[in-house]
């Protein structure tokens, strides 16, 4: 038996055909049919209802329970394939959202040590969606993420950093601006420069658009914070962000709490899988993330 034999049996359980199995993996129907026999030896039962012809599959009680497995299994020998990889080749994947690192790596820096510690790391940026699933998977070690619900998973360790209000930023000049707090139905009127997709930002957008039956009005989608703000400053549209980015002390740009129906909290948290064996760098990371939150009362 083989990791390839698993593959086979995964796709032969969804499949539920030795000749399009054959024909994925671009093998001979033979060699899918030794991988099924290994695997019925090594469990010492049937996996697949016998049929001479092959021309159906039918999966046994026991080919079941190893159906419901499988997948898992095979991500299982994905991650620690990934994690022996980086280990050999002494690399410490880090997720870093460009959206955290503004606030974070500005805290960070005032730490004695820091650039040392962080220059060990291969800093992954993107959007927390897609990190999650890069870390889920083992592409990645270790991972800064941010949520609108506290982030949980069985196969995670997380620890919350700090949490933020969503707040609408608007130009000075925009009506808006006169005001100390709105409802997002008040900004409805005006239409919204946001982040692209996958982004939290994004889905609490999307949720207090819901909220109010899709109204709101999508103008542009940037991936850079800075134009977004620029555009918001110029009066081109006002935004839904976090009170941390940068462009938060910007000249002309006001910013409007929500009042609390429609109060949308940012969760920061960092992550890693549950059995992961933490470098000795990753580790000291930990520890200075923990310091961080508790002396600036992040949380």
């Amino acid at each position: 038996m083989n990791l390839r034999d698993f593959d086979f049996f995964n796709a032969l359980a969804e499949l539920l055909s030795f000749t399009q199995v054959a024909k994925q993996f671009n093998v001979s129907q033979p060699t899918v049919s030794h991988a099924m026999k290994r695997l019925e030896d090594y469990y010492n039962c049937d996996l697949i209802q016998k049929d001479p012809s092959h021309r159906f599959v039918v999966l046994t009680q026991e080919g079941e329970i190893l159906k419901s497995h499988i997948s898992h299994i095979l991500d299982e020998f994905t991650v620690v394939e990934s994690a022996i990889e980086h280990a050999k080749q002494h690399k410490i994947y880090v997720g870093f959202p460009p959206i955290i690192r503004a606030r974070l790596l500005s805290s960070l820096l005032e730490v004695s040590g820091t650039v040392d510690l962080i220059s060990n790391f291969d800093l992954v940026s993107g959007g927390s969606k897609s990190l999650l699933t890069k870390l889920l998977s083992g592409q990645l070690d270790f991972s800064l993420i941010g949520s609108i619900v506290p982030l949980t998973h069985p196969n995670l360790t997380v620890n919350l950093l700090y949490q933020r209000e969503f707040y609408i930023f608007v130009a000075k000049d925009n009506p808006l601006a006169q005001k100390t707090e709105v409802t997002f139905e008040e900004t409805l009127d005006y239409p919204y420069i946001l982040l692209e997709d996958g982004f939290v930002h994004t889905k609490a957008f999307q949720n207090l658009s819901d909220k109010y039956r899709k109204k709101a009005q999508v103008l542009f989608r940037f991936s850079d914070v800075h134009t977004i703000g620029q555009m918001v400053k110029a009066n081109a549209g006002i935004t839904l962000m976090t009170d941390f980015l940068p462009f938060q002390d910007m000249a002309g740009v006001v910013k409007l709490p929500l009042v609390v129906d429609d109060k949308v909290l940012f969760y920061v948290q960092y992550a890693y899988l549950r059995h992961a064996v933490l470098a000795d760098e990753l580790v000291a990371f930990v520890e200075m993330l923990d310091k961080l939150a508790k002396a600036d009362g992040l949380m």
